[in-house]
C-alpha cells in the first residue's frame, strides 16, 4: 500500500475522524476541537507513519488516544462516551417524510444517550461496529485488542443498550 500525502488523508478522513469523536463525546463542539488537534498531531507523525496500515486506524487511534488525554486532565468520568447516529434531516418537502425525520432525531438522540451511559469500552465498540461500520478486526487493531474481545464486547454492548432502551424506542 503506497503511502498516501498528507492532505489526501484529511480530505479523506476528516469527516470520519469527527463523527467516531462525536459518538464518543456526544458533544459537537467538543469533537471539532479534537478532531483538529488529533489532525495536528497527526501531521507532526506523518514522517515516521510508514503506509503498511489502513490510514483510518491510524488516525483513529490518534484520535482516541488526544481524547484520553484530555479527559484524563480533565476528568475520569466514562459518561462523556457516546455514539454517534447520523441525524441530518431528509432533504425534503414531503411533510410526512419530515415527521419522520423529526421522530429519527428523537430517536437517535435517545440512542446517543444510552449509549453515553455505557461502560466506555463498550460504548466504542458498539460505536465502531454500528456506526462506522468497522469489521472487527479494524476494531481490533484500532482498540489494540483481540478480535474475541471485539466481539465480547459488542455482545455485552448491545445486550446493556438493550436493556437501557426497553420501551424508549
Amino acid at each position: 500500500m503506497a503511502k498516501p500525502e498528507f492532505e489526501e488523508l484529511v480530505t479523506l478522513y476528516d469527516r470520519r475522524l469527527f463523527n467516531v469523536l462525536y459518538g464518543l463525546t456526544g458533544d459537537y463542539h467538543e469533537a471539532l476541537d479534537l478532531t483538529e488537534e488529533a489532525f495536528i498531531r497527526a501531521m507532526r507523525a506523518y514522517p515516521r507513519f510508514r503506509g503498511d496500515s489502513d490510514p483510518f486506524t491510524w488516525l483513529y487511534r490518534i484520535g482516541v488516544n488526544v481524547l484520553k488525554k484530555r479527559y484524563r486532565k480533565r476528568t475520569r468520568r466514562a459518561e462523556l462516551w457516546a455514539a454517534h447516529i447520523e441525524s441530518d434531516p431528509p432533504a425534503t418537502s414531503d411533510p410526512r417524510t419530515a415527521e419522520h425525520g423529526v421522530i429519527s432525531e428523537e430517536r437517535a438522540e435517545t440512542v446517543r444517550s444510552a449509549i453515553a451511559e455505557l461502560p466506555r469500552v463498550y460504548g466504542e465498540a458498539v460505536t465502531l461496529r454500528y456506526i462506522d461500520e468497522m469489521s472487527y478486526e479494524e476494531i481490533a487493531t484500532a482498540a489494540g485488542c483481540s478480535i474475541g474481545t471485539v466481539k465480547s464486547r459488542l455482545a455485552r454492548g448491545k445486550s446493556m443498550l438493550a436493556e437501557l432502551l426497553k420501551g424508549k424506542v
